[in-house]
């Protein structure tokens, strides 16, 4: 172990828990399911897959750097978030009949399986979701329609991805009164306009002599093409750096007519963990996994840390934290880390995108306080009171998503 400014000692830790630790956030691979994933077999109630597109690109995220960065949105640094490729389309495919076969064992009877694509492979992958859940599990492809980025001048343009939706059986939950639309907002059609005696507008057709009346203030509810939920703009209060991240009101709609307050969501492919906040939002328990340790840090910055469990691996690097102890007061004063993509005229608490304290505990680190970088609280907190010997260890996530630990010397 690393000595730390005489205070601190670097430690490995396999996972942190916040609170009750209920809900899951880890760093792992649908190839080999961590144990942690697999004890969830059936007992899922929506699994939502976006996997790579195979577009061949390598994706970015950028950040921002300190507390200029997140008050006045430069400085950024970009880091490499993943590589959308495979080997050959067979590879691809393999991993694709992978993800769904685990997706599938998750769900429980009444689960239902959302699988998100663009037009390069959702045909391929609509035939092998025919082959793993059944041709009659089908239930829907959603076409989700945006306006966003360049236009083609070959062909037409390709502006939509394509959302395949089956069910684990015929008993499956699904309610779609639980997501209304406006009908003003619905599109203008043929349908005489009128008024009834109490002053309430309607649209009207007459069908083999009988009249059928739409209220304008009765709800429509959705079709399988969505129009009227945008793509991310670039400066969307949303926006975590992420290039591919969808909207939180894409995930609510899926979510919210095959899912009850308390059942279980799975994202196999988290991301910036829009479908975790979605389900946070809703009052959903969720489990989350993406490859990187990037992901894990957006994602976690992005949820409310009281009853979750994120397991996720130390940074490899070394980091040197810089803390105090003077008249009464906790001084978090950053982590010297030899990142290149950190600016060379940054400061040592520019580097830290969250920190927590809290006990450590059989290799896990128990959080007991969390303190947070964003947009709305862009300068961390780094003082606090406490007595001499007080803090008995740290955890320091840094800008680029590596997490490491620190234990009190001595204990």
């Amino acid at each position: 172990m690393e000595a730390v400014n005489g205070m601190f000692e670097r430690t490995d830790v396999n996972r942190e828990v916040f609170g009750a630790g209920e809900n899951l956030l880890i760093q792992g691979d649908v190839r080999s399911l961590p144990k942690e994933i697999s004890r969830l077999a059936g007992k899922v109630q929506c699994v939502y897959l976006d996997p790579p597109f195979m577009t061949g690109e390598k994706f970015t995220r950028t950040r921002p750097w300190g507390d200029r960065g997140w008050k006045k949105g430069t400085p950024l640094i970009r880091l490499p978030a993943y590589e959308d490729s495979a080997e050959d389309e067979r590879a691809y495919l393999r991993l694709l009949r992978q993800m769904i076969r685990a997706s599938k064992k998750l769900l429980c009877s009444r689960g239902v399986f959302y699988l998100h694509l663009d037009w390069r492979m959702s045909a391929r992958a609509r035939v092998i979701c025919d082959q793993i859940f059944g041709r009659d599990q089908f239930l829907n492809e959603i076409i989700w329609g945006y306006e966003s980025g360049g236009r083609s001048k070959k062909t037409f343009s390709r502006k939509h991805d394509t959302i395949l939706m089956y069910a684990k059986t015929p008993d499956y939950k699904f309610d779609i009164t639980r997501v209304p639309l406006e009908r003003r907002a619905a599109r203008k059609n043929h349908m005489a306009r009128g008024m009834d005696e109490d002053g309430r507008m309607y649209s009207s057709i007459v069908t083999r002599g009988k009249e059928y009346r739409y209220y304008d203030d009765e709800p429509v509810y959705p079709g399988d093409v969505w129009t009227d939920i945008s793509h991310l703009q670039q400066r969307d209060p949303e926006r975590t750096g992420f290039t591919t991240q969808k909207p939180v009101k894409l995930l609510e709609r899926l979510l919210l007519p095959v899912t009850a307050p308390g059942d279980l969501v799975a994202d196999l492919c988290c991301g910036s963990g829009t479908t975790l906040a979605a389900a946070q939002q809703l009052g959903l328990r969720f489990a989350g996994m993406d490859l990187s340790a990037q992901a894990v840090s957006v994602a976690l910055a992005r949820l409310k840390a009281d009853n979750l469990t994120v397991v996720c691996p130390g940074a490899p690097e070394a980091g040197r934290l810089l803390t105090r102890e003077a008249d009464g007061r906790f001084l978090m004063e950053g982590i010297e880390t030899a990142n290149s993509a950190f600016p060379a005229n940054g400061t040592p608490a520019d580097a830290v995108e969250s920190w927590d304290t809290g006990r450590i505990e059989n290799g896990c680190f128990i959080a007991e306080r969390h303190y947070q970088r964003s947009s709305r609280y862009p300068e961390l907190v780094t003082s606090l009171q406490a007595e001499p010997g007080e803090i008995r260890a740290v955890l320091v996530t840094d800008a680029a998503g590596g997490r490491r630990a620190y234990r009190r010397t001595g204990d």
